[in-house]
C-alpha cells in the first residue's frame, strides 16, 4: 500500500555555458576568498584550542570535527567579504553534486544553490517542500536545542524567471553535461566546508603518500563535508586510488581511533531522527548526516520568510512556483556542526496515515532506516562501539518521540517503539538468511 508521498527521479546531459572576460576580476578575488578563508579558519582554530607541540593529529582532528567547535575570523577576513558582496559580478563555483542537482556558492555570500539535473525537476520541487517541513520542525521551541542543523531555506527560482536568469546566467562557467542552463534552483543556506587543519590531517592520515600533494592542491578538495558512518566499518585501510575531500565518508574505526566522542553523535542523531518522523512527518528516506561549519551570518532577506509561507502552503504551491531572492550576509565567525541535508527522496505523510495504517507507515520508516548510507548504528552487533552506539541511538530516539507526540498527538505513542522493534526484526531476519550485519548497500 503506498501511503506516503515523493519525488521523482532521472537522469540527462548538457553542454556547458562559458563565462565573459571581463569577470575575470571577480575571478580572481573569489579565488582569493577561498584561501583567506582557509588561512583565516586554521590559525584562530590552532589559537583557540592551544594546540601543544605534544598533540597528536587524531587529537587536532577530533577537537576540530568535534560538534559546536568555534572559530573566531578577523575584522580584515569580514570585511573582505564585505567587498565581495558589493562586486557588481562574482561568478558561482561548483562546490558539489547530488542526485538531483549540482551546487554551487557565490563566494562571499552565505547561500548555496541547488541546481536540478535535466528531468529531476520534480525531485527538487520534492526537496523544497520536505526540507521546509523539516526546518519547521527543528524551529519549534522543544526541538531548537537540537545538535543537528538544518540548512536554512531562502528560495526557489523557476526556470523560467527570465529577470533573474538574465542577470545570473553568464556568472554560470564549466557547467557540468548533466544540467541545461536556465534550470529549476533551489536557494539555501551555505554550509562551509571543515576547516584546512582537518583537511590536510584528513589527506596526511588516509591519502596514499604518492598523491598526497596533489589531493592538498587541487582547489575542489576545499569544498570538503564528512559524512559520520556510525554504522559501518572500513572494508580496507588501504587508502582509495582516487581519494577526495568532497563528500568524505568517516567510518566508526576510524572516530575510535582519533578519540571522537561518537556516543554524543549516536544520541543526537537518534534525536534529530525522531524530530523528522514524529514532528516533520518525513520518513527520511536517503537523508545525510554530515559535519561542516556554520557561519554566524545575518540575512538581509529571505523570502520564505517574508512570505510568510509554511510548509503546507508551498506543498499547495503548483511545482516550480518562482520564489527568487536576493541574500546578504555578514560572516562573524564559523563554528563545526552536524548538519542533516539531502531530502528530495524522501516521503511525508499526515497523522490521519498515521493512524489508518500504522503497519504500513512503520514498515516505510524501517525500509528507509535500512536503504539509507550507514549513518545509524546497527541493532545487534556486540563489538565496541556499536552495541553501545545502537543503545544510544535508540534511547535517544524514544525519549524525543515521546516527548514530541505527548504534546502533539498522545494516539501515535506507541509508533516509535514499533519502529526500533522493527528495525531490530529486520537485522534478526538478516541474520538467520547469512545476510550478516550492516547488509545495507553503502552509495559513494
Amino acid at each position: 500500500m503506498e501511503v506516503l508521498r515523493r519525488g521523482a527521479q532521472h537522469s540527462s546531459e548538457d553542454s556547458p555555458v562559458s563565462m565573459s572576460s571581463s569577470l575575470r576580476v571577480a575571478v580572481y578575488l573569489s579565488n582569493q576568498l577561498s584561501a583567506l578563508l582557509d588561512q583565516e579558519h586554521n590559525d584562530t582554530i590552532i589559537r583557540e584550542l592551544e594546540l601543544q607541540e605534544c598533540s597528536s593529529p587524531d587529537t587536532i582532528l577530533a577537537k576540530v570535527l568535534t560538534p559546536q567547535s568555534i572559530s573566531s575570523t578577523s575584522s580584515s577576513f569580514a570585511q573582505f567579504q564585505n567587498s565581495q558582496q558589493s562586486l557588481p559580478v562574482v561568478e558561482y563555483r561548483a562546490i558539489g553534486f547530488g542526485q538531483c542537482g549540482l551546487i554551487f556558492e557565490k563566494p562571499g555570500h552565505g547561500f548555496a544553490l541547488k541546481i536540478a539535473k535535466r528531468s529531476y525537476e520534480d525531485a527538487l520541487w520534492n526537496d523544497l517542500t520536505v526540507h521546509l517541513r523539516i526546518q519547521e520542525a527543528f524551529d519549534q521551541p522543544q526541538n531548537k536545542d537540537s545538535e543537528c542543523r538544518v540548512p536554512r531555506l531562502f528560495s526557489y527560482i523557476s526556470k523560467d524567471s527570465n529577470v533573474w536568469w538574465e542577470q545570473n546566467l553568464s556568472l554560470f562557467r564549466n557547467v557540468h553535461a548533466s544540467i541545461s542552463l536556465p534550470a529549476m534552483t533551489l536557494v539555501s543556506q551555505r554550509i562551509l566546508p571543515l576547516p584546512k587543519i582537518a583537511r590536510e590531517i584528513l589527506i596526511n592520515k588516509y591519502c596514499a603518500a604518492a598523491s598526497r600533494a596533489f589531493v592538498a592542491a587541487n582547489p575542489t578538495n576545499r569544498d570538503c563535508l564528512a559524512r559520520i558512518y556510525l554504522g559501518s566499518r572500513r572494508a580496507t585501510k588501504i587508502p582509495p586510488p582516487n581519494f577526495t575531500l568532497r563528500n568524505f565518508n568517516i567510518y566508526v574505526d576510524q572516530l575510535v581511533e582519533m578519540k571522537f566522542p561518537i556516543e554524543k553523535l549516536a544520541a543526537s542523531i537518534g534525536e534529530a531522527l525522531a524530530i523528522i518522523h514524529w514532528s516533520a512527518n518525513v520518513d527520511a528516506y536517503d537523508i545525510e548526516f554530515v559535519l561542516g561549519s556554520e557561519a554566524d551570518s545575518k540575512y538581509s532577506h529571505d523570502v520564505l520568510a517574508d512570505l510568510n509561507l509554511t510548509s503546507r502552503q508551498v506543498a499547495a504551491m503548483p511545482p516550480h512556483t518562482d520564489l527568487e531572492s536576493i541574500i546578504s550576509v555578514n560572516f562573524l565567525r564559523r563554528t563545526t556542526r552536524l548538519w542533516i541535508i539531502d531530502f528530495n527522496l524522501c516521503h511525508s505523510w499526515d497523522e490521519d496515515t498515521a493512524l489508518n495504517h500504522p503497519e504500513a507507515l512503520i514498515e516505510q520508516l524501517v525500509e528507509s532506516f535500512f536503504e539509507n548510507d550507514p549513518y545509524y548504528p546497527l541493532p545487534l552487533v556486540n563489538t565496541y562501539p556499536e552495541k553501545e552506539l545502537w543503545e544510544l541511538f535508540s534511547s535517544s530516539y524514544i525519549t524525543k518521540a515521546s516527548k514530541v507526540l505527548h504534546e502533539k498527538d498522545r494516539r501515535l505513542a506507541c509508533l516509535p517503539q514499533q519502529f526500533i522493534n522493527g528495525c531490530i526484526q529486520r537485522e534478526i531476519e538478516s541474520l538467520q538468511k547469512g545476510l550478516g550485519h550492516g547488509h545495507r548497500e553503502t552509495r559513494q
